[in-house]
């Protein structure tokens, strides 16, 4: 499971089942943030109000779960946006009007990702599930 803990300053430990971080990604933005442990196999990003961090495969055709906040400057109420991208297509977006003031408190983002789906959570309530239907044509992410 992938967790993501922030209030203005978080960040998360990202499990793998890819070979290897330093054979696989270029880290190529978020000012040190995005950092690659144990010979390989542990990545961890830090995010904070003002930047982020990210780690695109070497690959031209990648898999990708996104799990953003849309801000803004008007006082709107945030945005939380999630997206899948398969083969390098991020068509599977959706978003979401979150229920609690996400600057107020600490929160705990989590993704969960297996062959069968991929939930994600904020505090442990499931916010969105995105079922592997391969079976009917619509790609389900299956490289990191």
């Amino acid at each position: 499971m992938l967790t993501i803990s922030t209030l203005l300053v978080g960040s998360f430990i990202l499990p793998t089942f890819a070979s290897n971080f330093y054979q696989d990604f270029n880290l190529t933005w978020g000012d040190g943030r995005a950092k690659i442990l144990n010979n390989g196999t542990l990545l961890t990003l830090s995010l904070d109000k003002a930047s982020g961090s990210g780690y695109p495969q070497k690959e031209s055709k990648w898999d990708e779960i996104d799990f953003e906040f849309l801000g803004n400057l008007s006082g709107d109420p945030y945005i939380i946006h999630t997206n899948v991208y398969t083969q390098g297509k991020g068509d599977k977006e959706q978003q979401f009007y979150p229920w609690f003031d996400r600057t107020a408190d600490f929160h705990n983002y989590s993704i969960l990702w297996n062959p069968e789906r991929i939930i994600f959570y904020v505090d442990g309530s499931p916010m969105r599930d995105f079922e592997n239907r391969e079976s009917i044509g619509v790609t389900f992410p299956t490289s990191q």
